[in-house]
């Protein structure tokens, strides 16, 4: 089941954060983009916070009516030095995200006033214990930054923009929220922008239910841990994920991580303060961990989590000192120099606590291929570090479709034996991803913490089979699938293939008999261009443009409102039957088309989509937003879909359209070119003789691969029957 109050937290965030890039669309590169939203969100989160602290305080001691937000600067400063030492930041009433928000649409010099405030907040903290903390946590948002602008009026008038984005935001408490708002932010910034991801450095956000699966999967038998910690840190997700699930106060000694990417390394500790995690419980390192790990007075941890970057090369035996490293020289040997993944296992391994769990997400390659790879697993199984191997389902993670696994160790085991767990079809389909739902992560959990063997679930194997099998822990190699066979109606099978064949060819005589009337007749006798009418579209419609919607409006009359991008998704068009209908938006104030329009419509990307842009109305009204043609006349729908992908008409389009794109057509440009206007009953016979063509594409795309499908559903079950076997014989 799908958490109700969850989903509408995220759809909520996603909300307002896809309205921000409407906002700004254009003007800032997506992932700079995020970087601004994430910078904000945590600007007005730290002024809540400390407003919030210093309000709690004082209403405690009596002065209910208090508010630090209306406190004088001056009256403030009295406070610096024990708020710097609790909180480990200051900021004046004056700089708060509240206060800068008021005055922002009215500030002539916006930008400077909030590259002031960030250089304060990062200055309050210079030469204290939180210093390293807030160092640079501002660096991504370049207030001054052309991208937002060429002029300070433009760059302040998109601040403005994203100010009140943020401030629209409605999610309360964030600490207090079932999702992690600011992981789950940075997540869908990530995939708003996917083309850009590149920019990370290759990074992979963790999904929060696979970050809350590693938690559990450390926690099992613990209410409390000494203190967590990640190799690869990223924005760090995985590392909250004990303080949601623990309490921050049960991760005694605090949160430890490295990231090497220095924009997620700011995001990482920006995460921390954004769920109340104070600056001297978390220690975030900026670095390479496998070249130079930060926390060696620090180790060793209770619990390490960790999906480090897949297959990324390091330094390996290029560097001669890395093999007597006392991380990786137990093996005797490194990983492979262009697939560090097992480097990050063995630096995890050695900073584990003996009765501590690590488990970490693994590219499922260094399962089974051979070389040093499979010496360091020889050497993971023979000392019995390998506790559990775990197959997840594949397309989890955003950036990669691939099947990851887990690995979980422990250094003090006491049954020489390994569990592996084939947890691949524990998910449901969302969008173009899989997902863990709270059901999969428990059961998964679960079946880990029993540790018994479970028909095509799990299974216990001793050290000693997996060295026979040359140390391979795939776990396809120990637990068998499930082979469910599909039950099949040959009777209905052959039918269907015998109706597929009879319709196409019933569709290619048709056509046969159509050609050779034509040719037979001549082209003339049906197509008499000198008794048809030649006018153009501005004689005979009206080019309509519509006002910018807002979503959830209500059209007084009940009409519904179509963006002219969706309008052939929605209504009677042949451009694609396979797509569904959407629920339209609402506008106000906008023209209605009539019943029987035909609605030219500036959909797709260059002319020859334009035999694609028409929409019938049939027996519906639609009020039109933004650029479209309507007009009503004696013509037949079908036939000016079909007029429209003519080489005559794509010439005058391209007259009059600029960068080749469709959607640059206007209102005097349209309006010039011409459609003949045949009788209807000559429309019909064209429309009749092509439609024969259209259907006989159509069924066949859609025909050929449900018959190649069936042909193989008749091969397998012949191939059963003509070579069965009665297993109960053997």
């Amino acid at each position: 089941m799908i958490d109700n109050k969850k989903e509408q937290e995220r759809a909520e965030l996603h909300r307002t954060i896809w309205n921000i890039a409407n906002d700004l669309r254009g003007s800032v590169d997506g992932w700079d983009f995020k970087q601004y939203v994430l910078g904000m969100l945590f600007y007005r989160y730290i002024s809540e916070n400390l407003t919030s602290y210093i309000n709690d305080c004082e209403h405690a001691a009596g002065d209910t009516a208090f508010n630090y937000a209306v406190l004088e600067d001056g009256d403030a400063e009295q406070a610096r030095d024990d708020l710097v030492k609790t909180k480990g930041f200051f900021i004046l009433p004056s700089e708060l995200f509240e206060n800068v928000l008021k005055r922002a649409a009215t500030d002539e010099n916006l930008n400077e006033t909030l590259e002031s405030v960030f250089k304060d907040i990062e200055s309050s903290a210079q030469g204290t214990d939180s210093e390293a903390n807030f160092k640079g946590l501002f660096d991504d948002i370049d207030v001054n930054s052309n991208k937002l602008g060429g002029t300070v009026a433009q760059r302040n008038g998109r601040l403005v923009k994203l100010m009140n984005g943020v401030a629209d935001m409605k999610l309360g408490d964030y600490k207090d929220n079932t999702i992690d708002a600011f992981g789950d932010a940075y997540e869908f910034l990530m995939g708003m922008y996917a083309s850009n991801a590149g920019k990370s450095g290759g990074e992979y956000y963790t999904p929060q239910e696979v970050s809350e699966l590693l938690t559990r999967i450390a926690l099992v038998g613990k209410t409390e841990v000494n203190k967590v910690y990640d190799p690869a840190c990223g924005s760090g997700s995985l590392l909250l994920n004990f303080a949601k699930i623990l309490g921050k106060d049960n991760v005694r000694q605090g949160f430890f991580g490295q990231e090497i990417n220095i924009t997620t390394y700011n995001l990482c500790r920006i995460n921390m303060f954004l769920h109340d995690v104070d600056y001297d419980k978390f220690d975030i390192g900026h670095g390479d961990t496998l070249a130079d790990p930060l926390h060696w007075d620090d180790e060793p941890f209770e619990a390490i989590v960790s999906n480090p970057p897949y297959s990324i090369k390091w330094a390996g035996d290029d560097n001669p000192l890395l093999i007597n490293d006392p991380r990786f020289s137990p093996a005797g040997v490194l990983a492979p120099k262009s697939k560090a993944d097992l480097a990050f296992i063995m630096h995890s391994l050695t900073w584990l606590a003996t009765s501590g769990t690590a488990a970490i997400v693994c590219f499922p390659g260094v399962f089974y291929r051979g070389g040093a790879e499979q010496k360091i697993r020889k050497y993971l199984v023979d000392n019995n570090f390998v506790d559990c191997v775990i197959q997840l389902p594949d397309n989890l993670f955003f950036g990669t479709s691939i099947t990851t696994c887990i690995m979980v160790m422990k250094k003090s085991k006491s049954e020489n034996s390994t569990l592996f767990i084939n947890a691949s079809k524990e998910f449901i389909k969302v969008a173009n991803y899989n997902k863990l739902t709270a059901e999969n992560v428990k059961k998964i959990v679960d079946t880990y913490a029993s540790c018994k063997s479970v028909e095509h679930l799990a299974k216990i194997v001793q050290n000693s089979e997996i060295a026979e099998q040359n140390y391979n822990l795939s776990v396809s190699t120990y637990v068998e699938q499930e082979y469910k066979r599909e039950s099949v109606d040959i009777k209905v099978m052959n039918n269907e293939i015998e109706h597929i064949i009879s319709r196409g060819n019933f569709l290619n005589r048709e056509i046969s008999a159509y050609i050779a009337e034509i040719e037979g007749a001549g082209l003339e006798s049906i197509i008499d261009c000198g008794k048809w009418d030649m006018k153009s579209l501005g004689e005979i419609g009206t080019f309509i443009r519509g006002k910018r919607f807002v979503k959830n409006d209500i059209v007084s009359d009940g009409s519904p409102c179509i963006h002219y991008g969706e309008l052939y998704t929605h209504y009677k068009i042949w451009a694609d039957k396979t797509k569904s209908f959407l629920e339209p938006t609402l506008a106000l104030k906008l023209r209605s088309a009539k019943t029987g329009d035909v609605i030219i419509v500036a959909a797709g990307e260059t002319v020859e989509d334009i035999g694609n842009s028409v929409a019938w109305l049939g027996d519906s009204n639609v009020v039109i937003h933004d650029a479209c043609f309507a007009f009503s006349h004696s013509l037949n729908p079908k036939y000016v879909s079909y007029y429209m992908q003519t080489q005559f008409f794509r010439r005058q389009i391209k007259r009059y359209i600029s960068s080749g794109k469709i959607s640059s057509i206007n209102a005097a440009g349209l309006s010039k070119a011409l459609i003949p206007i045949p009788p209807l009953e000559e429309q019909a016979r064209i429309v009749t003789f092509l439609d024969c063509f259209d259907t006989l594409i159509n069924d066949t795309m859609r025909g050929l691969p449900a018959q190649i499908l069936a042909r193989k559903k008749q091969y397998a079950y012949y191939l059963e029957k003509l070579l069965a076997v009665n297993e109960m014989s053997l």
